[in-house]
């Protein structure tokens, strides 16, 4: 099934829902910041707009190929239907990884700084992943369980969790997750100018994300269960936070070596 959320106006015969203002809002806010940024920081800001692009794409092959993965019993009997994105399925996680995989490359090829790049991206990244979620919520993707809390909200036929749940209300986690981005949002410009070394900002993101979304799972009605009882979304968000702290802990060493030499 495929639900792009609810229709918000129309142009002429085309119906512009909330799925497509979200990607154009995020696309377009995205190349903004990240252009406004590398010029303050003279980076080359037409090879930043190809950058974002790009990582665009490889963010969205990213998430596909993640959520095939871990459903690819269903997949490897249906394998027609694995291009096709637009009956849902990309996991937010797997498209981080592809977006990273592509930004690496490119910067690379362009001999751009690569952590310092990351930094400069990493806004864009985290707005761009909230105003997703606020298109999940719409559309009731990515949906909590059942609750009978005031929070929880009923959805109609057609959305992803009537299909699951019908009209019980449910927690709205893809809310919650997009309030959460925010606030690591609004950390990020805090102490944007107080990092430490180029790279403190995309690590410290990866980290705050991963916490985030290891607490929500355990809210979420929609997720794989792997491990230890745990839903692959929170293995794959520890799995991060480690990787993250090593690469802190390497570049804080880095730094604190480069700085002793020039002494």
């Amino acid at each position: 099934m495929w639900f792009p959320g609810p229709v918000l106006f129309r142009v002429g015969p085309i119906a512009i829902n909330t799925l497509g203002v979200s990607v154009a809002l995020s696309t377009l806010l995205g190349l903004w910041i990240v252009n406004r940024e590398a010029r303050k920081q003279n980076i080359n800001a037409d090879y930043m707009v190809e950058f974002a692009l790009y990582c665009v794409l490889g963010g969205v092959i990213g998430a596909r190929l993640w959520y095939v993965l871990f459903k690819w019993p269903y997949y490897a009997a249906h394998p027609g239907e694995i291009l096709m994105v637009w009956m849902g399925g990309l996991a937010l996680q797997g498209g981080i990884l592809g977006g990273i995989l592509i930004g690496i490359w490119l910067a690379k090829k362009h001999k751009l700084p690569v952590w310092q790049v990351a930094d400069i991206v990493t806004p864009a990244l985290i707005l761009g992943m909230s105003i997703g979620r606020l298109s999940d919520f719409f559309a009731g993707d990515a949906y909590g369980i059942p609750s009978d809390s005031f929070l929880a909200v009923t959805y109609p036929p057609g959305t992803f969790v009537y299909h699951a749940f019908g009209s019980t209300p449910v927690l709205p986690t893809p809310l919650f997750e997009a309030i959460g981005d925010l606030v690591i949002l609004g950390i990020l410009f805090l102490i944007k100018h107080r990092k430490p070394f180029q790279g403190f900002l995309f690590l410290l993101m990866l980290e705050l994300y991963s916490i985030l979304r290891f607490s929500l799972e355990f809210w979420r009605g929609d997720s794989l269960r792997t491990v230890f009882n745990l839903k692959t979304a929170q293995v794959t968000a520890l799995l991060t936070i480690i990787i993250a702290i090593g690469f802190m802990i390497r570049r804080y060493r880095q730094t604190k070596n480069y700085q002793g030499e020039k002494i």
